[in-house]
């Protein structure tokens, strides 16, 4: 269980990065300041959830 919900995790954050890269890549909007947050912290939350994950086995 704690497994499955590691690796949903890691999708989620996967796809939040693929969103964001591309509205910064497609977007017109004025300010960026959302996407380059996400991207950000997904470059901390998958450290975390690696962490996670080797201390679950």
């Amino acid at each position: 269980m704690k497994r499955a919900f590691l690796i949903s995790g890691v999708i989620i954050v996967l796809i939040l990065d693929w969103l964001a890269l591309d509205d910064i890549t497609t977007g017109e909007e004025p300010s960026f300041f959302g996407e380059y947050a996400i991207l950000i912290a997904s470059v901390m939350i998958i450290p975390l959830i690696y962490y996670f994950w080797k201390k679950s086995k």
